[in-house]
C-alpha cells in the first residue's frame, strides 16, 4: 500500500490514472483497498483485533494496480511485473477488455480453463511466466488485442 501511494501520488493528474484507475477505484468502493493498510496503520488502537485475510483477489488487485501505475509512470513492464500483469490478464480477460478469440470453441474451452484452476495451479501458471520473462522468452512488451470501447 506504500507503493501503491507513492505511485498514485506521481500519477495524479496523468490521464491513465484519472481516466483508468480512478474511476475503478471509485466504483469499486476505495474502501476495500485500503481496508488491511488502515487495520495495521491503526493496530494500536484495538490491540486484540483479529485481521481476517482478505482474500487472494484483493491482494492481486492492488499489486496489479501498483504495476500498471508503474508502466504509465515509466512507459514500460519489468519482466516479472510483466510476468504478473499478463499472469492476471490471462485469468481475467473480460476485467481487461481482451478481444475473444474467433474461434468460438477454443474460446469457451480457454476460459472453462481458467476458470477452474485452484490456487497451486494458478502458481505454476504464474512461475512458467516469470522463467519465461525473466529468460527472454516472452518480452515484457508483449500485449493483448483489446476489444473496441463502446
Amino acid at each position: 500500500m506504500a507503493a501503491y501511494g507513492i505511485l498514485k501520488d506521481l500519477s495524479k493528474g496523468r490521464p491513465y490514472y484519472e481516466d483508468g484507475i480512478k474511476p475503478v477505484l471509485t466504483k469499486g468502493g476505495q474502501k476495500w483497498f485500503h481496508d488491511t493498510a488502515n487495520f495495521l496503520k491503526h493496530a494500536d488502537r484495538d490491540p486484540d483485533a483479529v485481521l481476517h485475510p482478505n482474500n487472494l483477489p484483493d491482494n492481486e488487485s492492488r499489486i496489479g494496480f501498483c504495476i500498471i501505475l508503474y508502466r504509465d509512470l515509466k512507459e514500460k513492464f519489468t519482466p516479472p511485473m510483466a510476468a504478473f500483469h499478463n499472469w492476471m490478464v490471462i485469468r481475467h480477460p473480460d476485467e481487461f477488455m481482451i478481444a475473444e478469440d474467433e474461434d468460438r470453441e477454443f474460446e469457451q474451452a480457454y476460459r472453462q480453463a481458467t476458470a477452474s484452476l485452484d490456487h497451486p495451479a494458478k502458481m505454476v501458471l504464474l512461475n512458467g511466466l516469470l522463467r519465461a520473462y525473466n529468460e527472454g522468452v516472452i518480452s515484457p512488451d508483449t500485449g493483448f488485442r483489446r476489444r473496441p470501447k463502446h
